[in-house]
C-alpha cells in the first residue's frame, strides 16, 4: 500500500511539473506580450513627442527666416553661402553653393533665399511675373547661370558697364513706373 502511495503521489508530482511549465510558459509568454505592447505603446509615444517637437522647430525656422540674420559664409549656414565683398569696396554679395539642378532653365528667373534649403525656395518662374515684386531682406535673383544680389544697385553697375546687367534684373528691382 506504501508502494501504491508512493507511486500515485509521485504520479501527481510528475504530473504537476509537467503542466507547470506550460502554465509557466503562457504567462511568459502574456507577460512578454504585455511588455512587448507597453514598449511599442512607449516608443510610439516618444515618436510623436519627437515629429511634435521637429514640426514645431520646422515651424519656428521657417517663421524666423524673415529675421534671422544674414549668413557670413561659415559651415554652419544651410546651403547658399553668402560671400561679403572686401571691407571698404562697394559691390554686390556672391552666393556660392547654389546646387546647378536649381538655377533656372533659361528666359526664366528664380528667387533664392540662402539661408532656406532648396526644397523651400520659390519655383522658377517667367521673369515678367517678379517685375516689382518685393522681395525679402537678404534675396538673391538667378537668373542664367549667375545669382544677382537683390540689396546692391544694379542700375549703378549697369551705368558703368553698359551690357553687363540683364535688362530682367534691371526691371525686376527697378520697375518702370
Amino acid at each position: 500500500m506504501l508502494k501504491a502511495n508512493f507511486i500515485a503521489f509521485l504520479f501527481v508530482g510528475v504530473l504537476a511539473l509537467l503542466a507547470s511549465p506550460a502554465a509557466s510558459a503562457q504567462e511568459k509568454d502574456k507577460k512578454h506580450k504585455e511588455g512587448k505592447e507597453y514598449k511599442e505603446k512607449e516608443y510610439k509615444e516618444h515618436k510623436d513627442k519627437k515629429d511634435k517637437d521637429y514640426k514645431d522647430q520646422e515651424w519656428r525656422e521657417d517663421r524666423d527666416d524673415r529675421t534671422r540674420p544674414q549668413g557670413n559664409g561659415t559651415l554652419g549656414d544651410i546651403i547658399g553661402r553668402v560671400i561679403l565683398p572686401p571691407r571698404g569696396t562697394a559691390g554686390p554679395r556672391e552666393l556660392r553653393g547654389v546646387p546647378k539642378g536649381h538655377y533656372p532653365p533659361p528666359g526664366e528667373c528664380r528667387i533664392w533665399y540662402p539661408n532656406r534649403p532648396p526644397g523651400h525656395q520659390p519655383p522658377p518662374t517667367d521673369c515678367r511675373n517678379l517685375y516689382g515684386v518685393r522681395l525679402e531682406p537678404g534675396a538673391f535673383i538667378l537668373h542664367g547661370d549667375r545669382a544677382y544680389d537683390a540689396e546692391y544697385d544694379w542700375r549703378e553697375e549697369d551705368r558703368r558697364r553698359p551690357g553687363t546687367v540683364t535688362r530682367d534684373i534691371l526691371d525686376i528691382l527697378f520697375p518702370r513706373r
